[in-house]
């Protein structure tokens, strides 16, 4: 897993964008987008915006991150930069290009040959056999990536659906995916002036940054950009806890009796596990000697996202920590001990058999 910003030097000082990449490197982000695509369509002007970039991407790779430059065919043609002869990008400090348009082919799989050892990144956010066909035209895959978009306009993300068909074309062909989160309680910088977040999926618009992010790692994911500018430093530090093996739940609990239990354990589903619950494998044991009282004696229905514990009648499942992933019928036998934030609920789908998460009850 690597993480990313994005930065935009047209639209923001060279010391705030200083500060930025210092601060991202810092705390381990690896990646740094930036677009051209908003270059001025004469070659003069662009060719003075382009100055702008060149101290900025060169001092974020000489921190170790690798740097991505959005372009497409109208780009190089404003500047008049030879197709064959990618240069003029590694002076500017770019470790690579991300295509946004559609060249033929033919030249996406030539340029993964490029002497400046760029990677050539693509959009991957088309299900169609254009990326077979690179490959097929001989692409150096180790050199050769897949980048979706984001969309800056609202409801024009990409469905669920869509991303998992792309990313499945993708990683059949065993090629690095990256895609966008957006942030929310940062700036709203972008590459254009209609910016309603950028991210990739529609579903992500107004999620927390962390629920966005662990979901695209859910999914197979491998390089997790934040696509607007400036997030906050609660934001970055947030991503850069996340742990790609283990999904993190914020709950809100009932009182603190049980606190205790689930606070800084990682917990693990069952293998064998059920579309109603997510059983934590460990918890019987560790707190079968534990006196764990029955709260109420009558029959309730919890919704999906509720905590529970088996208390000292269900005998030998007693300490059995779980979470509904369902509405779910329960007795005087489970005693109820929070709930996940609603926004996180959406997690709960990826906690199959095996997977190892944990409650979060800081903002309690």
């Amino acid at each position: 897993m690597s993480l990313g910003i994005s930065i935009y030097p047209l639209q923001s000082t060279l010391e705030e964008n200083e500060i930025y990449i210092d601060k991202s490197a810092k705390l381990g982000y690896k990646r740094v987008f930036t677009s051209m695509l908003e270059l001025n369509k004469d070659k003069e002007e662009a060719l003075k915006q382009v100055d702008q970039y060149r101290k900025l991407l060169n001092r974020a790779k000489n921190l170790g991150m690798k740097v991505f430059i959005d372009v497409n065919p109208e780009v190089l043609k404003i500047i008049e930069v030879d197709p064959t002869n990618l240069s003029f990008f590694t002076d500017l400090g770019a470790t690579g290009l991300r295509l946004d348009g559609v060249f033929n082919g033919f030249y996406e799989a030539y340029i993964t040959y490029n002497t400046e050892n760029l990677d050539i990144e693509i959009n991957g956010s088309f299900d169609t056999g254009y990326v077979n066909s690179i490959v097929d035209l001989g692409a150096r895959k180790e050199k050769f990536l897949t980048c979706h978009n984001f969309y800056p306009e609202e409801h024009t993300g990409l469905s669920l659906e869509c991303f998992e068909k792309c990313h499945k074309r993708h990683k059949d062909l065993g090629l690095n995916t990256a895609a966008f989160v957006t942030t929310q309680l940062g700036g709203d910088q972008g590459p254009w002036d209609i910016n309603d977040g950028l991210c990739t999926l529609e579903s992500h618009r107004y999620l927390p940054i962390d629920v966005q992010a662990q979901e695209l790692l859910a999914l197979g994911i491998d390089d997790v950009i934040i696509g607007d500018a400036f997030a906050t430093d609660e934001e970055l530090e947030s991503l850069a806890k996340l742990d790609k093996q283990i999904i993190k739940l914020k709950v809100s609990l009932v009182n603190d009796t049980y606190k205790n239990i689930i606070e800084n354990r990682v917990l693990q589903n069952r293998w064998d596990y059920s579309d109603k619950i997510i059983r934590d494998v460990m918890s019987r044991s560790e707190f079968k000697k534990n006196v764990i009282e029955e709260e109420v004696n009558e029959k309730r229905t919890v919704e999906a996202g509720t905590l529970l514990l088996n208390n000292d009648s269900y005998k030998r499942y007693k300490g059995e920590l779980i979470v509904s992933i369902d509405t779910i019928n329960i007795d005087n036998r489970r005693n109820i001990l929070g709930y996940i934030h609603e926004d996180y609920k959406m997690l709960l789908k990826y906690i199959q058999g095996g997977v190892r998460f944990v409650l979060d009850t800081t903002s309690n």
